[in-house]
């Protein structure tokens, strides 16, 4: 399979491409690290250019800055082509390090990363979603109830409650579409897909991508991390850094929502984060005890 996809690369940039390395992913997908001439790339492979996961990664790192810049794309056999952006540290990795100084600041400057990213993007939220077509209408409130059924009945073996019902209503209030406060967004910011270049932080693994309210992404700030497998407790204070830091980052970009006092709505981020965990109670592992890099902070 290997040397199919380099012969499909090399038909796409128009050189020779050879010493492929595999980097991690997932199984919907091939990750290759590939020598082209004075210079390597990355290549990610889908089964086929029609799968959801390969039509969002391309749309994405179309629309959104500080991810890599698209080199070529064969929409026929699910291929994208990426420039390399090295083997600097992800923010996983200064998190799970032992650098508390490191793994604040790398924190502060990444989420910074995401919402000047964020903010840029809301000139390309109709091309993404044009891009996307049938798939752009998506609802975070819809998985949201998804969740707590799955929770209700699967693990608590409840029967529904009116309560949760008007919450989710309220979550729902999210997914009508705003131009002032509606951003594209990778979706999945853990951090482990963000690495840190020369340039700055840079957003990989935008499979997920979607158009969706900004509150969403600055609730993944306040809480933080909600898909991440390295879920562990903030020291004080962190949660809140990021999310002024977001805020700062964001307001230029989004005046709209910078004139509404705080960012997002009080309602509006805590609406967001019940989707993220509501959402993602099966996969999120609830805080075990404080990172690494914060350890001795504590």
């Amino acid at each position: 399979m290997t040397d199919d996809i380099l012969r499909l690369v090399s038909a796409a940039l128009g050189v020779p491409v050879t010493d492929p390395q595999p980097l991690a992913g997932s199984d919907r997908s091939v990750v290759l690290r590939a020598h082209v001439p004075g210079s390597t790339v990355v290549v990610k492979k889908y089964p086929d250019g029609t799968s959801s996961s390969f039509l969002r990664e391309v749309a994405g790192l179309t629309a959104l800055d500080h991810t890599p810049e698209v080199l070529a794309v064969d929409r026929d056999r699910g291929l994208v082509v990426m420039s390399d952006l090295g083997a600097g540290p992800t923010l996983a990795d200064l998190l799970l390090g032992d650098d508390s100084a490191s793994a604040w600041d790398g924190a502060l400057s990444w989420v910074e990363a995401l919402g000047d990213a964020l903010g840029r993007s809301r000139a390309g939220t109709t091309a993404f979603a044009a891009a996307l077509g049938e798939l752009a209408d998506d609802e975070p409130s819809a998985a949201a109830r998804v969740g707590v059924r799955r929770l209700l009945a699967d693990v608590l073996g409840l029967p529904a409650d009116p309560a949760i019902g008007a919450e989710l209503d309220a979550i729902a209030t999210l997914d009508h579409r705003d131009p002032a406060t509606d951003v594209v967004s990778p979706t999945d910011t853990c951090p482990d897909n963000a690495i840190r270049t020369t340039d700055g932080w840079r957003f990989l693994d935008l499979e997920g991508a979607t158009v969706h309210h900004v509150a969403y992404d600055a609730a993944y700030a306040a809480m933080p991390f909600s898909t991440c497998w390295c879920v562990f407790e903030p020291p004080a204070g962190f949660t809140d850094r990021l999310l002024g830091r977001f805020t700062t980052a964001l307001a230029p970009h989004l005046p709209a929502v910078r004139l509404r006092s705080t960012l997002p709505a009080v309602a509006g981020l805590l609406a967001a984060a019940a989707a993220w965990a509501d959402d993602e109670w099966g996969s999120s592992a609830a805080p075990v005890g404080p990172y690494r890099a914060f350890a001795r902070d504590e």
